[in-house]
């Protein structure tokens, strides 16, 4: 079903969709009137809407019953990681929404990169969601630096092949680290595991970032999701 963003929280009614996504509406989707859209806020509401009028810049919808969506399990994973180069974080960041993650953080360091356009990945993360017909846009941001970064034992976890064996166990909020090409220096990975992360072993062999986090993501969410089907 095709589906556009609202930028304010959706309730029944009139809505009028504005911005990129009416143009989005307008000249991707050729909306016209009394063409059905599903409407999505990014917060967990949504609902089926019907275009009632068409504007140089607006979409007009009406909306008859708004529906909030359930929170997956993978809604409490979060992705803490060094960001790859050019469009490999982009791509990233589509997969993992397409996952479900709750959120997505950028991890400096000494050997990370730098140049991060978070403006860019929250917009490829709305892409992400109406494609895959997710009603819960994940957290992007904010950056952290690996050196005041604020975490949890039993809750952030470093992927490291020096790690014990993943186990995912019950559902809770987890925080998966992902360190940079070049990996963490000593000093850095040091620094982590005094604070209490645990680091855990996703594969024996050097992984790309964005293969790792996609992958670790995965591992999480899919050992979440068949215990609670148990």
């Amino acid at each position: 079903m095709r589906t556009l963003l609202v930028s304010d929280k959706l309730n029944a009614g009139s809505v009028r969709v504005v911005d990129s996504e009416a143009h989005h509406g307008l000249h991707v989707l050729r909306l016209k009137v009394g063409d059905e859209i599903r409407l999505c806020d990014g917060c967990g509401s949504y609902g089926m809407a019907v275009v009632s009028e068409i504007g140089r810049h607006s979409i007009l919808c009406d909306v008859a019953e708004v529906h909030l969506a359930a929170e997956t399990a993978a809604s409490s994973l979060g992705v803490i990681t060094a960001a790859p180069k050019g469009s490999r974080f982009e791509d990233m960041v589509r997969s993992l929404t397409e996952l479900g993650v709750g959120r997505i953080q950028v991890l400096e360091s000494a050997r990370s990169n730098k140049s991060v356009k978070l403006d860019r990945a929250k917009r490829v993360s709305a892409e992400a969601l109406k494609q895959c017909g997710r009603s819960y846009l994940p957290e992007i941001g904010p950056v952290v630096d690996i050196t005041t970064l604020k975490v949890e034992p039993g809750v952030h976890m470093l992927l490291d092949p020096d790690g014990e064996a993943i186990q995912p166990g019950s559902v809770k909020r987890q925080e998966l680290i992902i360190g940079p090409e070049g990996g963490l220096s000593p000093e850095e990975r040091e620094h982590l595991i005094s604070q209490g992360v645990k680091p855990v072993c996703l594969a024996p062999h050097v992984l790309r970032i964005e293969t790792a986090a996609i992958a670790a993501a995965s591992v999480w969410i899919a050992a979440w999701e068949s215990t609670q089907r148990d």
